[in-house]
This record gives C-alpha cells, structure tokens and sequence, in this order.
C-alpha cells in the first residue's frame, strides 16, 4: 500500500531493512523464534521502519487454516513476553509472507524456500515469502479445501477482494495483516494476554503494517458490512484471524475483470524495466496465474479497468468510508479521502496518464500539511503531448 518506486538493490537503499529468518523457519519452535531486525537503516520502535511477518498454517488432513504471527524484535534485545510456541497438526503445511512499513526488507539468515525478489540486489520491496508457493500448491491440489464465499456488500453487490479494481492501487496483493505490540524498546505478539500483561505496567502501543490486505479485511469490509476469510489464531483460543495468503484464495473465487499483478508494477520492476521472470516469481507468492509474455499482464488494460472502475465503486461506498478513519493520520483525515489520494497517487505512479493519455478521475484537496481532507470525483480529461 505504500507508494513504492523502483526495484530496490537493498544494500544501495538508505530505507532498506535485514531481516534476519531463523533456523527452520518452517517448524513450531522456528515460528516462536523472533526473527531478527539488524542494526543501522531500520528500527523497530520507528514506524516509517517496522518490518511484519505473518504465518498461515494448512492442515491437509482436516483441510483447514491456521494463522500465527512470528514477532520481529530489533537486533540486541529480547522480547517483552516470550512468543507463544505453537501446537502445529502432524503434517502441517507453513507458508510465510513479510510486510514492511519501510522501503524494503531484505531476508538473510535461513533463507532456504524463501524469496525475496530475483537476488539481494534486485528485490520486491515491502515484500517477500517463504514456502508460499509449495503452499498455494498443497492446497489446491486438496482438491475440496472450502473457501467461503465472496458474499455481498451492504448495497447488494459482491464484496471486494484484494483482485477488486474498486479497491486496489498501482502494487495490490502487497504486505501482510499481522500487528505487534510495543513497550518501550521491546516486543511482543498482539495477544489478549499480552496487551492485558503489558498494559499492567504502563501503557503500550499496538502497530500495523501499512497494508492492502489490512486495508481490505480490517477497514472497508467492516465499513460496507462484508466479512473476510479468517482462521483460527495459533497464538491464543478463541481468536479469529485474516492473512495475506487467506485473502488471496478468496480472492481466487472473484469474478472478472481481476486485478493482477500488472508488468508496471513497481514491486516487479527490475533495473526500472519490465520482468517477466520477476513478475511470475512475485504471482508465485500471492497464488496468481503465470503469464507467458508481459503483453498478458498488460498496465494499459490494467488502468483501464482502475479508470472504469475505481472511481464509481469508492463513490458507491463514499458513505460508509468517510465514517471511518485513515488508516494513516498523515496521508488523509478519514477512509474515503484515503481512497481518493491512493487512487490519485497510483494513477500517476502506475503511469496510467501515460499510456491512457488521461488525467486521474479523482482530484484531492489537501490542508497545509499535505493531508487529504477533500475528494473530488469528475470526467477525466485527455492529456496531450505526453509520452507513454
């Protein structure tokens, strides 16, 4: 969700982070294990900084999910309450999925499985997985694994999903849902028991990660009454969770036209140009079809379903949106001027007035301090002498 430019070569990066994966990353006591945040460009206390990972677990023996959330703690610290080591099913099926609030993060460590772009120089950004794709494989070949369905809207119409071009931005299927806890310098999971611990003795912060799955599952669903694929957390009883990975086999049952990853997107950019290669290893992660050319992930047609699309439907909900907060204070005063930045932003880094030769459908007003406090919807207007 955040506006990212170019393929990072991380060590280049002055807003580049290194995560460090500990042993056996896949297994109980590796998920209980804080992943490492190295000293030098990133921090965990700084929010512009903090790096998340989430775990969606698959039994295929019952064929249901599961989801737990490695803590990431700064290097040279300890955590502020002991992660909880998970009871994981016999044949359990881990995949992991990372989001980052900074410019990027690149993995290092126990990396086997893992992928973070085409190398260390030529990563996503915000994102990488481990195990995603085996993941995505084990469960459609299950064959009769139940994925709930899409549902309808408070209006009638099918929810959104992280595919829908009503909600998506120029980087969609990007970061994770996961939330942590902070006291002081030091971490801990968002549990009940932890918040009730921590909050003993003082107060405590929770943070997310600035993510377009979190955008979908914990704010416009809420707000226009659809509910989001969610499995039991592996972290305390009693607990309902979403993840990157649940969202994307929702999203598998959406309807055309889908919003996926497009060539222009700035995660599969590589050396500032179009990757085939780069573009199917990031579809690998989110379960999204391959393609066999880029003209299939075509950005033309991709921005001519966000120019048909995006604006009406946010006007559909607009509402129900300006109801609810930001989900960044210093971005927009509220959900729907949220949207309309996103959708004016990505418009213009997406390169859709570019090859569409159009301006954005959606202006903004901003207050003095750059913060969206008004959207306009109106006809695009055509653009000449501008070169695609």
């Amino acid at each position: 969700m955040s506006l990212l430019a170019v393929a990072v070569d991380a060590k280049k990066d002055p807003g580049a982070c290194f995560l460090r994966v500990p042993k056996h990353p896949l297994t109980a006591k590796g998920l209980a294990t804080p992943y490492i945040l190295k000293n030098g460009n990133c921090d965990q206390t700084n929010p512009e900084q903090q790096v998340f990972v989430e775990a969606t677990i698959f039994d295929p023996d019952t064929k249901t999910f599961g989801v737990y959330h490695p803590l990431v703690i700064n290097e040279g610290s300890e955590p502020a309450i002991d992660p909880t080591v998970p009871t994981l099913p016999k044949n359990a099926i881990v995949g992991i999925w990372f989001g980052a609030n900074a410019n990027s993060v690149t993995l290092t460590g126990h990396t086997d499985g893992c992928v973070n772009g085409l190398s260390n120089k030529d990563i996503f950004g915000q994102v990488a997985f481990c195990n995603a794709e085996n993941f995505f494989k084990v469960v459609h070949e299950q064959g009769d694994v139940v994925i709930p369905p899409i549902g309808t809207d408070l209006h009638g119409n099918p929810c959104p999903t992280t595919r829908h071009f009503g909600i998506i931005d120029q980087d969609p299927s990007d970061n994770v849902i996961t939330t942590y806890l902070r006291k002081g310098h030091r971490f801990a999971q968002a549990t009940k028991a932890n918040r009730k611990k921590l909050g003993k003795h003082g107060k405590f912060v929770e943070f997310a990660n600035g993510s377009d799955n979190a955008l979908v599952a914990s704010l416009i669903d809420p707000a226009i009454k659809c509910t989001p694929f969610m499995a039991p957390s592996y972290m305390e009883p009693d607990v309902m969770l979403g993840s990157m990975a649940l969202n994307e086999l929702h999203a598998g049952k959406q309807q055309p036209p889908l919003a996926l990853i497009p060539a222009a997107d700035p995660m599969v950019l590589s050396n500032g140009k179009q990757s085939i290669k780069k573009l199917n290893a990031y579809r690998r992660g989110v379960d999204q079809p391959l393609v066999t050319k880029l003209s299939q992930a075509n950005t033309k047609d991709y921005c001519r379903n966000y120019d048909k699309i995006a604006p009406p439907y946010i006007h559909s909900i607009a509402k129900q949106l300006a109801k609810r907060p930001s989900p960044s204070a210093a971005a927009a005063n509220n959900l729907l001027t949220f949207m309309g930045q996103r959708y004016a932003a990505s418009w213009v880094n997406l390169g859709c007035d570019k090859v569409l030769k159009k301006t954005s459908a959606i202006t903004v007003t901003v207050d003095k301090n750059g913060v969206a406090i008004k959207i306009h919807f109106h006809q695009s207007k055509p653009i000449h002498n501008i070169r695609a």
